[in-house]
């Protein structure tokens, strides 16, 4: 069974490797499109692909910042991690165009940032102990 130690960092490394996705989709997608543009009738490039990326970052999100902030107590994650999450939500649901790229992209650094700041501060106060 898993402990919260391995449930927080599996949910840490789950996040940032989520957000780097969609950082990396949303900064490729305009530059596919335009040189192979039969590709946007696949999946990935479907506003659809930001929706379901969500369904998988929220959840994996909040575990790892409540647990690592109950641990550590450092507050400022929580704001990166709603703002970055606001920023996200309003990418998929609430933009539309190149706003919903340029959202997104921000909110994926934004909960890249908070979710390194969780790690770190969770590796130093040893939230990770074996």
């Amino acid at each position: 069974m898993m402990n919260h130690t391995r449930i927080q960092r599996l949910t840490d490394y789950t996040s940032i490797s989520l957000a780097g996705l969609c950082a990396v989709h949303c900064f490729l997608t305009p530059v596919v499109l335009i040189l192979f543009p039969i590709l946007g009738s696949t999946f990935m490039f479907k506003e659809i692909f930001h929706e379901l990326m969500l369904f998988l970052v929220i959840p994996a999100s909040l575990v790892a910042i409540f647990l690592g902030c109950r641990r550590h107590k450092d507050f400022n994650v929580i704001v990166l991690g709603v703002l970055g999450l606001g920023f996200l939500v309003s990418g998929a649901f609430v933009t539309r165009g190149y706003g919903e790229y340029i959202f997104t992209f921000i909110g994926a650094f934004i909960m890249i940032s908070g979710h390194l700041r969780n790690f770190r501060l969770c590796r130093k106060d040893d939230c990770y102990e074996h």
